[in-house]
């Protein structure tokens, strides 16, 4: 593996470390706290709610928004389509499925271009980062993820799995340390989420997602 292999791979581990802290954070406040028309998401006071919680995020958030986002900005990095991630950029401003993450996500996305500002020859991911330096973009946390697997030559697959798993086990960190879990349940928390499916890439195509229930903050 060549010293530029093995530099790529670290930042990609931070990114997953940092994902799993912002998402351990995120879990004090999101189950049990989001609603939608005839859909609660389970409020977690136990290993088999908070796994229900896991399911219902998946459904409603990861699904049809996250993992979306993030293949899409792989894809316009490896055509450099800069246009088509600024409108994507600005259409995730106005999702209302992600307000109560706005803050954590761009947090997390700017620091991650901060860290990244080194790859000038990704001219996608130097122009995007320009663009959030002078607020002509948001710099969301999955299109800095999605925009950085085709430079490290990560398969999708394999970046929106890793994805997916960190997401949850932040979330589960979270639950973990409320509820005071034994380490048993955490265990078993743990090989759940590790085993949980990924949906297939055609389903995460824009053109194919249904609309999602509007979800609202109480």
């Amino acid at each position: 593996m060549t010293e530029s292999n093995t530099a790529s791979l670290n930042e990609m581990e931070t990114f997953h470390q940092d994902l799993s802290m912002l998402c351990h954070r995120l879990g004090e406040v999101v189950p049990g706290r989001v609603m939608a028309p005839s859909m609660r998401f389970e409020k977690v006071n136990d290993t088999d709610s908070f796994l229900r919680f896991s399911e219902q995020y998946i459904r409603y958030v990861l699904s049809p928004i996250e993992l979306p986002a993030i293949v899409a900005a792989s894809e316009f990095a490896s055509r450099n389509a800069l246009h088509e991630l600024y409108l994507l950029d600005k259409q995730l401003g106005s999702e209302p499925h992600i307000k109560m993450f706005e803050k954590a996500s761009l947090t997390l996305g700017r620091n991650q271009l901060r860290k990244l500002r080194g790859m000038r020859d990704v001219r996608l991911l130097s122009r995007y980062r320009s663009s959030v330096l002078e607020g002509n973009a948001h710099g969301w946390h999955m299109l800095v993820y999605g925009i950085v697997l085709h430079p490290f030559s990560i398969p999708i697959r394999q970046g929106l799995a890793k994805y997916q798993t960190q997401v949850l086990l932040g979330f589960a960190q979270s639950a973990c340390q409320s509820l005071q879990w034994s380490q048993s349940e955490w265990s078993k928390v743990e090989c759940v989420i590790q085993k949980m499916p990924l949906p297939s890439l055609e389903s995460l195509s824009p053109r194919s997602q249904p609309e999602s229930p509007q979800l609202t903050i109480v």
